[in-house]
């Protein structure tokens, strides 16, 4: 994605879970969601120290390679 916290999924695939909630305080490099993608399971990080915004993905949701996973501010 290209706005500064916004967190997009790294390549296709199916969102297993996120770790975060609407309000809290996160470390740049903090785990906030588990993509599983081509029988592997890859960790989706925030790029920045911040305060999640929204959340825009959901357990079980199928998404493309860029669709938005959630906003840091």
């Amino acid at each position: 994605m290209g706005v500064r916290g916004s967190i997009g999924a790294p390549m296709p695939g199916e969102i297993l879970q996120i770790k975060v909630k609407v309000g809290d305080h996160v470390k740049a490099k903090t785990p906030v969601a588990v993509l599983s993608a081509m029988k592997m399971e890859m960790v989706i990080e925030s790029p920045i120290d911040g305060v999640v915004k929204s959340i825009a993905a959901t357990p079980k949701m199928k998404c493309l390679a860029g669709d938005l996973v959630m906003e840091i501010e």
